[in-house]
């Protein structure tokens, strides 16, 4: 979606805007979620009042790997007025050949600075990351709209990350080993695995981290989300991955059925999101 640099009334507007103000409607502000299906298709899902989720396939027919949400602002100027609302633009995936794109102006549009990407992060245009297949770790310049720098850790090589709402890089390294980097300053988590265990992906959000990974002892050598509480491991559900967004909704998606699961904060179980349980889904990015 483009950016936009004035303000736009919604008032009067509903039959020229695109669909991207269309949300604003709602007169909500909401995370926008990316989910994957296993054919390597990304879907989008803006607002919780809309309620769908739209494929968008990436240019050159190239699979989706990894993708990470953005987030739908909502502003209400004043009771006889329904506001305005933008997307801020922070809403990335990684295809199957390490290109990377942002999806603005209602498509995915190919960005540069992280060649032969694997994995990418954002909570916010200030705030996004990607990791390219060295392990080095690049950030998102707001100047020129592409992501450039090293940001990685000496000696390691990074597999998967993901940003929280304070801008910290939680991040898995190829010798299976979880770091945090805080500021200018990386530091190792420690993490109690069984000596048969492997680091899939992780999520952070809502004051949680969440660990996917392949422990032998426990799941048979099925991929299984984990909570870390303090240093220790606790199975989460029975969940095949995981994603928290900036609303602190968990997503998940289901070991058996392959559909996405959420809950809403104040919620005590999972609920099936049957707007879209028609789609085996492979990851979710929030």
């Amino acid at each position: 979606m483009k950016h936009i640099t004035k303000i736009l009334s919604i008032l009067g507007l509903t039959t020229t805007l695109s669909t991207s103000f269309a949300y604003a409607q709602g007169h909500e502000n909401s995370a926008i979620r990316v989910m994957i299906d296993q054919q390597g298709t990304p879907y989008l899902h803006k607002d919780d009042n809309v309620g769908t989720w739209q494929a968008i396939q990436l240019p050159y027919y190239q699979k989706a790997i990894a993708a990470s949400g953005g987030y739908f602002h909502y502003r209400h100027e004043s009771y006889n007025s329904p506001g305005y609302a933008f997307d801020e633009e922070a809403t990335f995936a990684v295809g199957e050949y390490g290109m990377i794109f942002r999806y603005q102006n209602d498509a995915w549009q190919h960005i540069f600075g992280c060649w032969d990407a694997r994995d990418v992060s954002s909570h916010s245009p200030k705030y996004a990351y990607c990791v390219n297949a060295s392990g080095d770790l690049k950030r998102f310049n707001l100047n020129n709209g592409n992501f450039g720098g090293s940001y990685g850790i000496d000696g390691k090589k990074i597999t998967k990350v993901d940003v929280n709402y304070q801008g910290d890089v939680w991040a898995l390294t190829q010798d299976n080993e979880v770091y945090v980097r805080r500021g200018d300053h990386w530091s190792q988590v420690e993490v109690v695995c069984p000596r048969a265990c492997s680091f899939k992906d992780i999520a952070v959000g809502a004051g949680q981290i969440y660990l996917t990974a392949h422990i032998v002892k426990n799941t048979l050598g099925e991929q299984q989300v984990y909570q870390l509480n303090g240093s220790k491991l606790e199975k989460f559900g029975d969940f095949y991955n995981i994603e928290v967004d900036r609303d602190n909704t968990i997503w998940a998606i289901s070991n058996e059925s392959k559909t996405l699961h959420y809950k809403h904060p104040g919620m005590i179980n999972f609920i099936e999101d049957h707007r879209i349980n028609s789609v085996s889904a492979s990851d979710i990015g929030g």
